[in-house]
C-alpha cells in the first residue's frame, strides 16, 4: 500500500468509534457544546483544569479528535507525530505562528508572493502595530528560477520567520519549498507554509525541512462551505512545538465544537475529493491552454521546464484541483466570462466539492492597488477556478459556452 492510499484510509476513517465487547458505542461521536465542565470538590476541579476539556478556550473532544487527524495526516511515515492545534480560520493560525517565533531579537517576517494578500496585510498591519516588520519577496512566474536567491538577499540576523504558500495565490506558480526551508534555517529563521491548496494528500512540508505548517480548514480540507476553520501544526522537533498549547489558549485562537465537528466530517472525504477535483483540473487545464479564447493558463509546471521538473519531484501525486485562466477584455471580459456559467458558481472562497470561480483583484487581492496587482501579474481578466467532483464532460461544456 502506499502511502497516499495510508493516509486516504487514515482520512476515511478519523474520528470513528469503536464497539467493545461490552456493548456497542456511536460510530460517528456528537459534538459537545458544554462551553464548561463542572466538578464535584476542589480535588477533582485541581486535577482537570490543566486538560484539554476543563474549558471551551483549552479545547473538547470534538477539536482533540481533529486535531489528532490533522497531525496523522502531516506527519510522514515513521516520524514523531506533529503539534497541531484548530484555530477560528487559517489568518488565526498564521497570527498564532508568528507568535510562536517572533522574538525582541528577531521581528521581521520574510512573506513570499504572490500569495493570498490577507497574509501580508496580516503581518503589515494588526502584527506590524505590535511592531514586527514585513519584507515580500515576489517570485513572478518569469523570476521563478530565482526563488532562493530572491529570498536569501531579503534574509539577516533579524527575521523570525520566511512564509510561503506551496502553490500560490493566484498564479499557481510552485515554490521550491525545500530550498526556502534550507535558505531560512541559514539565516536561524522558521519556515512557514500555508498548505491550503496542496493539502496532506498531495504534499507533506514537514517531510521537505518545514517547521511550522498552517491550512485554511474552510477550503479543501472541510470541503462543503459550511465550515469556518484554521490549523496549525508544528514539527515536533522545533522549539515551539513545547509553546503551542499555551499560547493558543492565551491568545484564545480557538476552533468551536461544532466547526470542528463538521471538519472532520468533511476531511473524511477529502482524499476522493482531492483526487477527483485535481483530475478535472488537469484535464480543463490541458484543454483551455489549447483555446485559443485564453489568453493564459496559469498551473503548476506550466511556467517553463525548472518548474515542470520541481512539480514532478514535489507534487508527485497530482498538482491539485486550482487553476487560473487569463481573458483579453480585462474586468468586462471576466464579467462577461462569469455570466456565462449556468451553474458553476462565483465565490469569493475555494475548495467547495464542486467547482467555484473567484475574482482575485476584486476578492483574496483587493487590499493592493492596481499597481500592485499588476506587478505580481494580479490583472483584472484573471480568473481562478477551484475544481469540484462534477463530471468533466459537465465542466467542459458550461465552460466552453462561458468563453464564447
Amino acid at each position: 500500500m502506499t502511502e497516499r492510499a495510508r493516509r486516504a484510509t487514515r482520512a476515511a476513517r478519523a474520528g470513528l468509534g469503536r464497539g467493545s465487547a461490552s456493548g456497542g458505542a456511536d460510530l460517528v461521536a456528537a459534538p459537545s457544546l458544554s462551553v464548561v465542565r463542572t466538578y464535584a470538590d476542589l480535588d477533582t476541579l485541581d486535577a482537570d483544569i490543566e486538560s484539554r476539556r476543563s474549558y471551551r478556550r483549552y479545547g473538547d473532544a470534538s477539536t482533540v479528535q481533529l486535531e489528532a487527524a490533522l497531525a496523522d495526516l502531516e506527519t510522514p511515515d515513521g516520524a514523531e507525530a506533529a503539534i497541531a492545534r484548530v484555530t477560528g480560520s487559517g489568518q488565526a493560525a498564521l497570527g498564532l505562528a508568528i507568535t510562536l517565533v517572533a522574538s525582541a531579537k528577531r521581528r521581521r517576517v520574510v512573506v513570499v508572493r504572490p500569495c493570498y494578500s490577507g497574509t501580508d496585510a496580516l503581518v503589515a498591519g494588526p502584527l506590524g502595530n505590535l511592531g514586527v516588520q514585513l519584507t515580500t519577496v515576489d517570485l513572478t512566474p518569469e523570476r521563478g528560477a530565482d526563488q532562493v536567491a530572491l529570498v536569501s538577499s531579503a534574509l539577516d540576523d533579524d527575521v523570525c520567520a520566511v512564509v510561503t504558500e506551496v502553490i500560490t495565490n493566484p498564479l499557481m506558480t510552485l515554490v521550491d519549498v525545500p530550498a526556502i526551508a534550507g535558505a531560512a534555517h541559514n539565516a536561524g529563521a522558521a519556515c512557514i507554509v500555508d498548505s491550503t491548496f496542496t493539502t496532506p494528500f498531495l504534499f507533506q512540508p514537514f517531510a521537505h525541512g518545514v517547521d511550522i505548517v498552517f491550512h485554511s480548514l474552510t477550503k479543501h480540507l472541510a470541503g462543503h462551505s459550511d465550515v469556518l476553520g484554521g490549523v496549525l501544526l508544528v514539527q515536533p522537533g522545533h522549539e515551539a512545538a513545547g509553546w503551542l498549547d499555551g499560547f493558543a489558549r492565551l491568545v484564545g485562537a480557538s476552533l468551536s465544537a461544532f466547526d470542528a465537528w463538521l471538519a472532520l466530517r468533511g476531511l473524511r472525504t477529502a482524499a476522493l475529493r482531492i483526487e477527483r477535483g485535481s483530475a478535472n483540473a488537469e484535464a480543463l487545464v490541458t484543454w483551455l491552454s489549447a483555446d485559443p479564447r485564453v489568453r493564459a493558463v496559469h498551473y503548476p509546471g506550466l511556467h517553463g521546464d525548472a518548474e515542470q521538473r520541481l512539480a514532478a519531484s514535489l507534487l508527485r501525486h497530482g498538482r491539485g484541483p486550482m487553476f487560473s485562466l487569463e481573458l483579453d477584455g480585462g474586468l468586462d471580459a471576466a464579467d462577461r466570462f462569469v455570466r456565462g456559467l449556468a451553474h458553476v458558481r462565483l465565490a469569493p472562497s475555494l475548495g467547495d466539492v464542486a467547482t467555484t470561480v473567484s475574482h482575485p483583484a476584486l476578492t483574496s487581492h483587493r487590499s493592493l492597488s492596481r499597481q500592485q496587482r499588476d506587478a505580481l501579474g494580479v490583472g483584472d481578466g484573471l480568473v481562478r477556478v477551484s475544481a469540484g467532483i462534477e463530471a468533466l464532460d459537465d465542466l467542459r461544456g458550461e465552460f466552453d459556452l462561458a468563453l464564447r
